[in-house]
């Protein structure tokens, strides 16, 4: 019974697993959408800044909320191409980081659940 994993941090394994993949799922979307238009880029990547700035308010979440805040600019400013390929390069690999981190926390709660059942 020694490595029963507490309660409390299967939960957050879990909030990490969908926060990962959501989020690298979203960011992959956004990266998409640069291509079509600079305005879209803007309505995806303004909101995405601003619920960083909400994420970045808890004291415990201050790094999570500094990422996001930055994924958020860079998606807005890099549909207007003044970066060059850059920005899009960027969203890919951050997109695909964030979902392979989602995976791996992901595997980490199912295994850690099956633990406690």
């Amino acid at each position: 019974m020694s490595d029963l994993v507490p309660r409390k941090a299967v939960v957050k394994q879990g909030g990490y697993a969908i926060g990962g993949l959501g989020g690298g799922l979203a960011i992959l979307i956004a990266n998409a959408a640069l291509h079509f238009h600079p305005i879209a880029s803007l309505v995806v990547g303004i909101p995405v800044a601003l619920s960083g700035l909400a994420i970045g308010s808890s004291r415990d979440d201050r790094t999570a909320g500094i990422i996001t805040v930055v994924a958020g600019a860079a998606v807005a400013l890099g549909g207007f191409h003044f970066l060059g390929g850059l920005a899009g390069t960027l969203l890919t690999i951050s997109g695909i980081g964030l979902l392979v981190m989602g995976g791996i926390n992901l595997y980490k709660f199912v295994k850690n659940y099956r633990k406690r059942m």
